[in-house]
């Protein structure tokens, strides 16, 4: 058991699916320069990453999003067809779906520039009309928090979520500018509050991670737990009843880390879906979060069997 109140069954995303334009460089150029990319990719990132990856480990899988009708929609309407994901809320007509457009640099740093559409317009009337199943892991970014339309109709609907629901929160890059006490009543709510270092330092003003996981803990709904992610160190567990704990990395060279954040929370929650307890869930994501980041494009989460196979690699190699 993982200790959470629920076991997740089906993952569902609430919020943003958007373009990925991605541009991969040797370096940013100076301000107000120019440079000439490398390798270009068009894909469907956001929301987009967590829902594939969780698709690849065996997890069912929903997407609760507006998605629009224009150039951008018809390129996510595309890619979720494509992986088998159905959409829960009818395709707005008239309105385009937004995009992301990515810099990243030759490290695999990445730099981002977000230019919103009719997804972040999500209303309270279209959050009622989703059919909610229990065992749903529900999956909240700090991005939708931020819109004011969306942000204002999820505080209110998260907050009088039933009970039979997992409520997973990832505050995201634009932690921060989240409203205060919009953050703060969603994450009463929140069973599981992934983010990384920086995220954590952001909410917290700590920068020791653990100490930051830890301060964040009396902030969740009672029982819920912190998932800090330390990139190629790992992460942190923390909990009421769980001291901040570290969970080991699987070695790698970084390609490409757009999406790595999201890799880990899929496999995460597919495992825990699977049975896994927290910290063999937590393991399992580290090593799916490595093996994506040595791929490019921001939807690179490995598959069910190539997990298992880097799993039992790792583990051949520990008992040797």
């Amino acid at each position: 058991m993982s200790g959470l109140p629920v076991q997740p069954r089906r993952l569902l995303l609430i919020g943003s699916v958007l373009v990925d334009i991605l541009l991969y460089i040797e370096r940013l150029p100076v301000r107000g320069g120019d440079t000439i990319a490398r390798q270009r990719l068009l894909t469907s990132g956001g929301g987009f990453n967590i829902l594939a990856g969780a698709a690849r480990l065996g997890m069912s899988v929903s997407y609760a999003g507006r998605v629009g009708d224009g150039p951008m929609g018809v390129q996510i309407m595309a890619d979720l067809t494509s992986a088998g994901i159905p959409l829960l809320i009818p395709q707005v007509r008239g309105e385009d779906t937004g995009f992301t457009v990515g810099l990243i640099e030759a490290n695999a740093e990445r730099t981002f520039v977000t230019a919103p559409g009719t997804e972040a317009h999500l209303s309270l009337d279209n959050l009622h009309s989703i059919a909610l199943q229990t065992g749903d892991a529900i999956y909240v970014s700090g991005y939708d928090l931020n819109y004011p339309i969306s942000g204002a109709a999820l505080a209110t609907w998260l907050s009088e979520l039933a009970p039979g629901h997992l409520l997973v929160i990832d505050p995201g890059p634009l932690a921060a500018d989240i409203p205060s006490e919009r953050l703060a009543r969603v994450l009463a709510r929140a069973n599981i509050l992934s983010l990384n270092a920086r995220e954590a330092a952001l909410l917290t003003g700590v920068n020791d991670l653990p100490e930051a996981a830890r301060l964040l803990i009396p902030r969740l709904a009672p029982g819920g737990c912190v998932v800090a992610r330390a990139g190629a160190q790992g992460c942190w567990l923390a909990s009421a009843i769980l001291q901040p704990c570290h969970i080991p990395a699987r070695p790698t060279h970084a390609v490409d880390t757009t999406g790595a954040g999201d890799s880990h929370v899929a496999a995460l929650l597919a495992r825990l879906a699977a049975g896994d307890d927290l910290r063999t869930a937590a393991y399992a994501a580290n090593v799916a979060a490595s093996l994506a980041v040595e791929h490019s494009g921001p939807a690179t989460c490995p598959t069910a069997q190539e997990l298992q196979e880097a799993l039992a690699r790792l583990d051949k190699s520990a008992r040797a």
